[in-house]
């Protein structure tokens, strides 16, 4: 079993990639070679598939070098050369050869391979595949069980339409999608817990998930925060915290109507209303808006 190479090493090989000192950096692998570090033939043909202009001679020792990684057992080998494999973008295609390594890649749990799969499997491959709606959406539900956000959300979405709906899944991995700082899916959490569906209900989750959206950018969230305040539905009424968020929605997103309610609200504002919320709706502007996330939420 290949063993993972020192901290010290991957660092400096990081940097002479990041430098772009790739022959300095091959010449590296090649010296310690015999240590037989996993990932190591994968990166020197790394080398070769970065290299600035790259040559024929380039793209024939990425592939023998991928090659000899697959061998050896080199996972991410197995994404690269499968992929490479899958487009022919070095001028050997080799589709299902390719297929077999993305799929082998997959079955350990690589989220690449899984993630290059559901595009393949989404919408097919001229000559070679047709799209295939249920293996995509089985890598969909694996790429969301190793942690992809975007793969969570697009799930939940999926279980939320799915005859009957079930909630409970959906709020599952919206949930696993908004722990990973997805806005739009911390609003659907938002939702679900503020009308007990598919899980609990919890007004203080609610608004805790709503303001984290809000916070990052969610029109729909700030939408909703004000017309919670103003009704005073789950939290105490609150017209100036109604209308601060409403007012950020205004700035951030000026083209877009308005629901009827929140619009009477704006005819309805006194002066000192609008001085004060509209002065705090540009603090948020200025100094919270895209804030990474706070983390769990509960």
């Amino acid at each position: 079993m290949q063993s993972q190479p020192p901290v010290e090493f991957t660092d400096e090989i990081k940097s002479l990639f990041v430098e772009k000192k790739l022959a300095q950096a091959r010449q590296r692998l090649l010296d310690t070679l015999d240590k037989q570090w996993d990932g190591h033939l994968n990166l020197i043909a790394f080398t070769y598939l970065y290299a600035e202009n790259r040559s024929a001679d380039d793209s024939k020792q990425a592939l023998e070098w991928l090659e000899k990684g697959v061998e050896a057992g080199e996972v991410d080998a197995k994404v690269i050369l499968g992929r490479l494999l899958v487009s022919g973008e070095l001028g050997n295609q080799d589709f299902p050869r390719g297929m077999d390594l993305l799929k082998q890649a997959a079955q350990a749990n690589v989220l690449m391979a899984v993630l290059t799969l559901v595009q393949i499997y989404q919408g097919g491959v001229d000559g070679f595949l047709d799209a295939d709606v249920q293996l995509s959406q089985s890598y969909v539900q694996q790429a969301a069980d190793l942690g992809d956000p975007n793969s969570a959300y697009h799930l939940a979405l999926e279980l939320e339409r799915s005859t009957p709906p079930d909630f409970p899944r959906a709020f599952k991995y919206f949930d696993k999608a908004a722990q990973s700082g997805l806005s739009q899916a911390m609003h659907n959490v938002g939702v679900y817990y503020l009308h007990g569906k598919g899980v609990a209900k919890n007004a203080a989750l609610a608004l805790a998930y709503l303001t984290e959206a809000a916070k990052l950018g969610s029109p729909l969230s700030m939408l909703s925060l004000s017309l919670l305040y103003l009704d005073g539905v789950e939290v105490q009424k609150d017209r100036g915290v109604a209308l601060s968020w409403l007012y950020i929605y205004q700035v951030l997103f000026p083209e877009t109507e308005l629901p009827d309610q929140l619009q009477l609200l704006l005819d309805d504002v006194s002066a000192e209303e609008e001085n004060f919320a509209r002065q705090a709706a540009q603090n948020f502007v200025n100094h919270q808006l895209n804030k990474s996330p706070s983390g769990t939420l509960h």
